[in-house]
């Protein structure tokens, strides 16, 4: 098997393995399948034939936009970006578009590194017409399916010359912590940090492999599919928690203990009669 394929494998379905505690007999079940599905990589490093921006040098406003709870400044592009992909797609940042140069999520930059370099702003611009902060009202928010939008990312990280792994790493992060749309499979719900630990075992596989990108795709959905399940559990967890508290003594259908101390008869005394029913009252004749 190509690709170090059970060593992938194991790195894949390692953490659901773990999770679901369930037998890791599917490694070997899923070499063959893996083997024999592979697709091949359509991007612009395996088909840089095509791939391009329209400029050469990216044009900006020279006065910077300041937007809340961001620690990067933002500059509105000059002029329309254009970017066509390796299958051929264009791809349109318009005049206006606000960037910083980044597209990571910042939950990531201490894992990732800082993301601003001139091989990223190009990616970086196009990708923030799409999904970026500041440019909800854009002709091109949204415009296409998330996947294919942090793919492109990937394609222009690819043409403004990042180097492949470091292409993939910051993919990797924009898969995982970047923006989601019309899709039932959101992350937010997620703890920061499992986001984090998921990021840092996505880095050490591609650093380990440098997988194609279908490969690291389905490496990226099974730590998706691992997350949702611990969070699963947790959700469980928690729930069973507060409809099945402590039980207290006494609850529940069952007596409270006898505070008769030994020897003390072992019974409860019987109430004493009013003192109008007493049949010999005081000063009775």
């Amino acid at each position: 098997m190509s690709f170090n394929g059970l060593k992938m494998l194991r790195a894949l379905f390692g953490p659901i393995c773990l999770l679901a505690l369930a037998g890791c007999d599917i490694l070997e079940r899923m070499s063959a399948q893996v083997a024999q599905n592979a697709e091949p990589e359509v991007s612009c490093r395996t088909r840089p034939d095509g791939c391009a921006f329209d400029q050469g040098t990216l044009r900006v406003d020279p006065e910077p936009r300041v937007l809340p709870r961001r620690s990067y400044q933002f500059f509105p592009t000059a002029d329309e970006l254009n970017f066509t992909d390796a299958r051929g797609r264009r791809w349109v940042a318009p005049k206006g578009t606000l960037t910083d140069g980044a597209s990571i999520p910042e939950i990531f930059v201490a894992i990732v590194g800082q993301p601003t370099a001139p091989e990223y702003i190009h990616a970086a611009a196009v990708h923030d017409a799409y999904c970026g902060v500041g440019n909800e009202l854009g002709l091109r928010f949204h415009d296409g399916r998330w996947e294919d939008v942090h793919r492109m990312f990937y394609d222009g990280l690819i043409t403004g010359g990042t180097p492949p792994l470091r292409a993939k790493v910051m993919y990797a992060a924009v898969w995982l912590g970047g923006p989601r749309w019309n899709t039932h499979r959101d992350l937010r719900h997620l703890s920061v940090g499992d986001k984090q630990d998921a990021m840092r075992r996505v880095k050490l596989f591609i650093e380990d492999n440098d997988p194609p990108l279908p490969a690291l795709v389905a490496f990226l959905e099974a730590q998706e599919k691992g997350m949702q399940a611990q969070a699963a559990g947790k959700d469980e967890e928690k729930l069973q928690s507060e409809v099945s508290p402590e039980t207290p003594p006494g609850a529940g259908g069952e007596l409270p203990p006898d505070p008769t101390p030994p020897g003390g008869g072992g019974g409860i005394d019987p109430p004493l009669d009013p003192p109008y029913l007493d049949p010999d009252p005081p000063g009775a004749a």
